[in-house]
């Protein structure tokens, strides 16, 4: 029922999109439906060895960067590239501590990042993403309280990335973790805000 219900909304919002949004919604929901589903005798995008976290990221980086902007008819400039690779190397290094989570369970043949160059170097290429991030905010803000709010975000991800391990609790990723996209709205909320 409610797969039903998210249905029905899905479409309603599809309507409201402009038309040079709806083919961009499409691409992205064909890579998301065959992220999960299997499609006759292919397997989901999922279970593509070495794959997985990539297409997360890409998906999300594309949603959360490009496609307001083309909904908003904002013309796409350099910048904007910029944006969508720092978002891009955010969410995989988000990935991460989700990633050393579930080590012990995934399937050897999914070749996550940990799997492949193991924990501790798993951490250092999270840690190397986040300084490309910081290094990137000085190219896209021009204020020193968007670069402030950036570096609190990638010092706290960051700690999250230290503190991951397989033997973590489930609510170590499943609320820590993924509250901090929510805890960067708020500090941008209360900048803008204040400001």
């Amino acid at each position: 029922m409610l797969s039903l219900f998210c249905l029905f909304g899905l479409i309603f919002t599809f309507i409201g999109l402009n038309n040079t949004s709806k083919p961009l919604v499409l691409c992205l929901g064909t890579v998301t439906f065959l992220y999960e589903i299997p499609f006759e005798r292919i397997e989901s995008l999922r279970k593509v060895r070495g794959l997985k976290i990539y297409i997360i990221a890409l998906v999300w980086a594309i949603t959360t960067v490009l496609l307001p902007l083309v909904e908003a008819d904002i013309r796409l400039e350099s910048s904007i590239f910029f944006e969508l690779v720092q978002r891009f190397i955010f969410i995989l290094v988000l990935m991460l501590p989700f990633e050393i989570r579930d080590l012990n369970n995934d399937d050897l043949r999914l070749s996550t990042i940990p799997q492949k160059i193991g924990i501790t170097t798993s951490k250092r290429l999270g840690f190397l993403g986040l300084v490309l991030i910081f290094l990137l905010s000085f190219l896209l803000h021009d204020n020193a309280i968007d670069i402030l709010i950036t570096t609190i975000v990638m010092v706290v991800t960051g700690l999250f990335l230290i503190f991951s391990h397989p033997q973590k609790p489930f609510y170590f990723t499943a609320f820590w973790v993924e509250s901090v996209p929510v805890f960067w709205a708020l500090l941008v909320w209360i900048s803008n805000f204040l400001l």
